[in-house]
């Protein structure tokens, strides 16, 4: 992991995202390495949902030729489009095993999703703190920005060509949610304000702030935490298999007991992305003496599989 992260770019990595790039993304995963660009022939894969979306709706409109290029897909942009920074950290380690909520022994690299330092500069004057303050230190968010809007774990072997995204979550969207049920709550008191971290803050000023970022960034960050994720390992890393775990097998195989992750994360999202379910675990994991005893302790167990 340490050999990783240190042979990646040390400069800012910039990533941009707007609503349905995803869809954007995994066309043009599809087109680089399929034999021709008919579209009847994407019609009939597992990528002919993406087809559907509006961007790429409009985009088809000008294929009079009955084919869809990679250069056609590089000039879809939109107007709305979210500005995030990419960095890297690491969780877990072996002798904390039974509570890091990893597959197998040992730690994961984690790919943090940041939002710009706009951002944090606007909750700082409405707080005066960082927006990392708001969520948990026992949580990989990054110590290198202010603001981590989510991350995703990883756990991967260069030898099997394989790799496993362990989580995608976002604390922040959840605690932003919070602390604007509360700004709106009523106090004792000044009725104007109300205590956070020691300190009595605005609460029209918190709950606007809350309300704006919650506004912009809830729809979108599980796809843009995804998008990222893929584009890292397969374009950064070099994987071509990218497992994902399923609800059920995930909360056994990261020993889960108390409360479980949200449902749609582990669902909805890998459907969205043409995951495809297989009862085939990925070989570190089933080669491994410990991750192997929970793998047998699942229920019919299942993965997710993005394979090109």
């Amino acid at each position: 992991m340490d050999e990783v992260i240190a042979c990646l770019p040390k400069e800012r990595t910039q990533f941009c995202y707007f609503k349905d790039q995803y869809a954007v993304y995994l066309l043009k995963q599809y087109l680089s390495t399929a034999t021709n660009s008919d579209i009847h022939g994407i019609k009939q894969s597992k990528l002919k949902k993406l087809l559907d979306k509006p961007l790429v709706k409009d985009t088809l409109k000008k294929s009079g030729n009955g084919r869809l290029e990679i250069a056609q897909l590089d000039s879809v942009w939109s107007t709305q489009t979210e500005h995030y920074v990419l960095t890297l950290g690491k969780w877990g380690h072996k002798k904390r095993y039974s509570w890091n909520q990893t597959s197998r022994p040992g730690a994961n690299l984690v790919l943090q999703l940041n939002l710009s330092n706009q951002f944090d500069a606007m909750f700082n004057a409405v707080t005066g703190c960082h927006l990392n303050r708001l969520t948990t230190s026992a949580h990989p968010k990054s110590r290198k920005r202010m603001a981590t809007l989510a991350w995703a774990r990883l756990d991967m072997d260069f030898n099997t060509g394989e790799i496993l995204i362990e989580e995608i979550q976002s604390d922040l969207i959840r605690d932003l949610e919070y602390t604007y049920k509360r700004a709106l709550s009523t106090g004792s008191g000044n009725e104007m304000h109300f205590y956070w971290s020691r300190t009595s803050l605005d609460r029209n000023k918190v709950a606007a702030y809350c309300e704006n970022v919650i506004a912009e960034q809830k729809k979108i960050w599980s796809e843009a935490m995804m998008t990222a994720t893929l584009w890292f390992v397969q374009q950064e890393l070099g994987f071509s298999k990218v497992y994902y775990h399923t609800f059920d097998t995930g909360k056994v195989m990261k020993k889960i007991n108390g409360s479980a992750p949200p449902r749609s994360l582990y669902t909805d999202l890998p459907e969205k992305f043409c995951f495809e379910t297989t009862k085939q675990a990925p070989q570190f994991i089933a080669n491994d003496a410990k991750a192997k005893r929970r793998l047998k302790a699942a229920n019919n167990p299942e993965w997710f599989l993005l394979a090109s």
